[in-house]
């Protein structure tokens, strides 16, 4: 993805020279911000350190001109203590025509949309591709398409999209060194660096597992069309909407295949058997479905949704060992209410509860783990979790501005959940903020039931911050 990033960069350079010759502006700033991050948890490996240093940049561009208007919002991310931890995504960039007409409307770039309510509330990366460099604040990006827009009356409205690319989610960076995977970033997971050969007989043994990559080329990861189209309708004199929306289009997450066939070195008397598997990344395709319905007040606002997902085959050889591409539903429910009455602060609390169905294909036994490959590259990060949150505003006089928010998000299966709060104190152009995030679970990392939190249970952190936006 390197040429990716350099082509990026280069036209965010070009972008920023030329914005003001595009006419008017509308909303440009650039938002720089100083974290320090301090893990309590140990390590992976030698390259992960418990103190990480950020320094994150957020620009967004907009500008209009009589016929068109335009946006463009890069964001990267480098941390002092690793070199390789540098990260670069564009969220979204496009182009506006504004003259096809008072009803219709035309896109044509990368855009973020509401395709899906419950998957924005849980980050699932079920519609739009993520940059995932934190798992615990993953940031969304919009698919990369042409978009046309059609309002059928004043509450009806109507949305094709169609492209010939998609960008994957973009995760953390590693090293394959020695045939072992290595990375500074927190939320890598390192694969099983064992294997157990010839199980339940006499001869059981343990053999070092060592990988190989088939690098793919950049036009097989992107070069995969899509089409999807939307309704929202919002019925008249009430506060309520429904929306449903279809696409066809490439999974957000690569998929892996491991091969391993004939992959055992038996090694001579002097050395010790080992294992070489070879990793395929690949983009695989799936039908994606969400029907939601809801309603919005001043004080209160909720929604029901259901989404169907059904991923095409791999077509890998039957001999490779891959996580499973199981049709599935998602449910989830969500409300949202102000209790500002209560606290006799402005206050809100928000409910929220989401659950998978996985319809599961039969898998044969294989020389790795299921939940190994698995955890390889999660599809999704939950299967069942609830979560509350409550947000306050403590104090807005001239212009400071003090804000409190907690979320705890409850996993079923893993018996465990996440605490997440944060203190932000906000003057003009400065925001300064702490906080923390603490993960537990009662299961095992290589269970069937792990999941976000299991995983990542030594990623308990504390967090301080300093935003300037120019």
């Amino acid at each position: 993805m390197y040429c990716l990033k350099a082509l990026s960069a280069g036209f965010t350079v070009a972008l920023l020279f030329a914005s003001n010759a595009f006419g008017k502006s509308a909303e440009n700033y650039l938002d720089l911000n100083f974290r320090q991050n301090r893990y309590l948890g140990g390590v992976q490996n030698a390259s992960q350190t418990s103190n990480y240093t950020f320094l994150s940049g957020d620009l967004n561009l907009e500008a209009q001109t009589p016929g068109f208007n335009y946006k463009l919002n890069p964001m990267a991310q480098g941390a002092f203590e690793a070199q390789d931890e540098f990260y670069f995504g564009v969220p979204e960039a496009y182009i506006e025509p504004r003259k096809l007409g008072p009803d219709l409307g035309l896109t044509i770039g990368r855009r973020k949309r509401a395709w899906s309510k419950l998957d924005e509330e849980f980050n699932l990366g079920i519609w739009q591709p993520q940059l995932r460099w934190d798992y615990l604040a993953p940031v969304q990006q919009g698919l990369t398409g042409v978009f046309f827009d059609w309002s059928v009356g004043p509450r009806t409205k109507l949305t094709f999209f169609t492209s010939p690319l998609s960008v994957p989610d973009q995760g953390p960076q590693f090293e394959l060194t020695n045939g072992q995977f290595e990375s500074a970033n927190r939320w890598f997971v390192q694969p099983q660096s064992r294997v157990q050969l010839f199980g339940g007989t006499a001869f059981s043994s343990e053999a070092p597992l060592y990988f190989e990559i088939d690098q793919p080329t950049e036009e097989e990861l992107i070069m995969h069309s899509s089409f999807g189209l939307g309704a929202r309708h919002e019925f008249e004199g009430t506060p309520f909407w429904v929306a449903l929306n279809y696409a066809y289009k490439p999974r957000n997450q690569i998929h892996l295949g491991i091969e391993c066939q004939n992959c055992l070195n038996i090694g001579s008397p002097n050395t010790a058997a080992e294992v070489t598997a070879v990793i395929h990344p690949k983009i695989v395709k799936h039908h994606v479905a969400t029907l939601e319905t809801g309603f919005e007040r001043a004080d209160e606002r909720g929604w029901i949704s259901v989404t169907g997902d059904i991923p095409r085959e791999s077509d890998f050889p039957e001999a490779y060992e891959e996580a499973p591409l199981n049709p599935m539903v998602i449910g989830g429910v969500g409300f949202e209410h102000y209790i500002g009455a209560l606290v006799s602060k402005p206050s809100w609390l928000q409910y929220s509860y989401m659950r998978r169905w996985e319809f599961e294909r039969p898998r044969d036994a294989s020389l790795f783990s299921q939940d190994q490959v698995e955890s390889s590259l999660d599809r999704y990060p939950f299967k069942e979790i609830a979560a509350l949150q409550w947000k306050i505003l403590l104090m807005q006089k001239n212009k400071s501005r003090l804000s409190m928010r907690h979320r705890y998000n409850s996993s079923v299966p893993e018996r465990g959940g996440w605490l997440s709060s944060g203190l932000e104190w906000n003057r003009g152009v400065m925001t300064l903020g702490f906080g923390l995030d603490i993960l537990g679970a009662e299961v095992d990392a290589n269970s069937a039931d792990a999941g976000l939190f299991s995983r990542y249970r030594a990623n308990d952190r504390v967090f301080g911050g300093l935003s300037y936006v120019f």
